[in-house]
C-alpha cells in the first residue's frame, strides 16, 4: 500500500473523529424520541448494501446516501452521524476487504455525514419530525455538502494513488450517476415526511421505493453497456475484413481521447470524439468496399474513388441512432485535409469541424505506429517529424503544436493512457496485489 495513500486515509480519519467530536461537543443530548426514526433509516441504508448495483466490472454502486440522509434530516445531531458509521461498518465487515479500505470507507461516510449535519444547522435546518415545515435550502446545502465530500474523498484516494488530476478522477467517477443522484434529492425529504407521518409502514413504503430506484439505476447502466458493446461488435465486424487493421477503431478513440484532452476541450466534448473515432470506419462493412478491402495491392484510381466512400457510408449507418447525431460530422468529414486536399467535400481550415480534425491525426498516428506488409511501426521521433512536415497540409498546425509540446503526445506510444479512473476497490484491490506480490 502506498504510503502517499496510508496519509491521506489517516487524515480522512482523523478529520472524521473531530467532525463527530465536534458535534457531540455542540450538544452531547441524546433525544430517544427522534432516535427511533435515525434508526430506522440506518437499518435501511445498511440493507441497501445487500442490494448493490454493479457500475463496470468489479466496481458497484448503491443508493445507500438516501437513507442516511434520510437520518439526519430526522436528527440532525451526532447520533444520526454515529449511526451512520455502524451502519457502514456492519456493512464493510460483511464481505472481505482490505482493513485500510474499511477504515476508509467508514470515516469518509462519517466526515460526509458530519459536514452535512453542520451544514443544515447552520442555516437553520430542524428535525423535520419537529417541525415538518419545508426548509429546502438548509436540506438541499445539506445533501450537498454530503455529497461533494464523499465523491471528492473517493475520488481524491485514487488520484493519489496514481498520481492523476483529482477533478479528472471526480468527474469520471460521478459522471455516470450524478445525475440520478440529483434527481434523487426529493426522495429524501420526502422518505423524511413518509416516516413523520406513517412511521414504520412509511420505513417499509420507501423500502420499496429504494428497490425501486436500484432497479432503475441498474437498468440504466445495463442499457448504457449494452449499447457501448454493440457499436463494438459492430466495429470488430468491420474490422475482421481486414487482418492489418484489427483493433483499428479502438486505438484510434483511444488517441482521439488523448489528443483532445491535451487540447484541454471540455470532458464531456472528449467523450464524444472518442466515440466519433470509434465509429469513423464502420461504413466499411458495406458490401461495396468487400473485394476492395481483401485486395492485396495497390488500388487503380475507381477502386480508391469507391474507398473515399467510406466516410459517408459510415455516417449513414450511425445516423440511424438518433442519440449519435452529433457525432455525424465529425464521423463524415475525418479525412478532410488542413490545405482543402482531403475528401468527401474538400473542406479546408477551420470549416473542418475539430472533431474530424483531432480524429485525423489519430487515424494516421496509429497508421504510422502498426506494422504494414511494407514497412515495420515508426517510432515516436519519426512519427514527430512526419507531424511536423505535413502541418498545414494534412493537419491543423494549432493541433499539431500543441500536440507536439504536451506530455500527453508520449502516452500514444506507451498505452499508459487508461479510459477512466479506478474506483477506490481497484485502488485497493491493486495494491493488495502488489503488496503479494512483493511478499511472494
Amino acid at each position: 500500500m502506498p504510503t502517499r495513500v496510508i496519509a491521506f486515509v489517516s487524515v480522512v480519519a482523523v478529520s472524521a473523529f473531530l467532525s463527530l467530536t465536534g458535534l457531540m461537543l455542540s450538544d452531547a443530548r441524546v433525544d430517544m424520541m427522534l432516535m427511533t426514526g435515525a434508526v430506522c433509516f440506518a437499518v435501511l441504508g445498511v440493507g441497501t448494501y445487500f442490494v448493490v448495483h454493479r457500475l463496470q466490472g468489479s466496481t458497484f454502486g448503491t443508493v445507500s446516501f438516501v437513507p442516511f440522509l434520510t437520518s439526519i434530516i430526522l436528527y440532525p445531531s451526532w447520533p444520526a452521524v454515529a449511526l451512520v458509521a455502524i451502519g457502514v461498518l456492519i456493512s464493510e465487515f460483511s464481505k472481505k476487504k482490505h482493513g485500510v479500505k474499511r477504515v476508509f470507507n467508514v470515516s469518509q461516510h462519517v466526515l460526509a455525514a458530519s459536514v452535512a449535519v453542520w451544514v443544515f444547522r447552520s442555516l437553520g435546518g430542524k428535525s423535520l419530525q419537529l417541525d415538518e415545515t419545508l426548509h429546502l435550502f438548509a436540506e438541499l446545502c445539506a445533501v450537498f455538502a454530503f455529497l461533494v465530500v464523499n465523491t471528492f474523498a473517493v475520488a481524491a484516494v485514487v488520484a493519489i494513488s496514481e498520481r492523476k488530476n483529482l477533478f479528472r478522477v471526480w468527474y469520471d467517477n460521478v459522471k455516470g450517476s450524478l445525475a440520478n443522484d440529483v434527481l434523487a434529492i426529493p426522495f429524501i425529504h420526502a422518505s423524511a415526511l413518509v416516516y413523520c407521518h406513517f412511521h414504520f409502514a412509511g420505513v417499509f413504503f420507501v423500502a420499496l421505493l429504494l428497490y425501486g430506484m436500484r432497479q432503475l439505476y441498474q437498468t440504466t447502466i445495463q442499457l448504457k453497456k449494452f449499447n457501448q458493446e454493440l457499436l463494438e461488435v459492430l466495429v470488430h465486424t468491420v474490422e475482421m475484413r481486414d487482418p492489418y487493421t484489427s483493433g483499428h477503431s479502438q486505438r484510434v478513440s483511444r488517441h482521439s481521447r488523448i489528443i483532445a484532452k491535451a487540447l484541454g476541450i471540455a470532458p464531456r466534448q472528449v467523450e464524444r470524439i472518442a466515440v466519433a473515432a470509434l465509429l469513423h470506419d464502420v461504413g466499411k462493412i458495406h458490401e461495396i468496399f468487400g473485394q476492395i478491402l481483401s485486395k492485396p495491392g495497390r488500388l487503380t484510381s475507381e477502386e480508391r474513388a469507391i474507398m473515399e466512400l467510406h466516410p459517408i457510408k459510415s455516417v449513414e449507418l450511425v445516423e440511424k441512432v438518433s442519440d449519435l447525431e452529433d457525432v455525424l460530422p465529425a464521423i463524415r468529414h475525418h479525412h478532410e485535409n488542413w490545405d482543402g486536399t482531403g475528401y468527401p467535400a474538400k473542406l479546408s481550415g477551420r470549416d473542418i469541424p475539430l472533431g474530424s480534425r483531432i480524429i485525423m491525426f489519430a487515424d494516421t498516428i496509429d497508421a504510422m505506429t502498426t506494422d504494414r506488409p511494407y514497412r515495420k511501426a515508426l517510432g515516436e521521433a519519426d512519427v514527430r517529424a512526419e507531424l511536423s512536415r505535413m502541418t498545414g497540409k494534412q493537419f491543423d498546425p494549432y493541433i499539431c503544436e500543441v500536440l507536439l509540446a504536451s506530455p500527453h503526445f508520449s502516452s500514444l506510444f506507451t498505452g499508459a493512457e487508461t479510459l477512466g479512473a479506478r474506483s477506490i476497490t481497484q485502488v485497493f484491490d491493486l495494491a493488495r496485489r502488489e503488496r503479494t506480490a512483493a511478499v511472494a
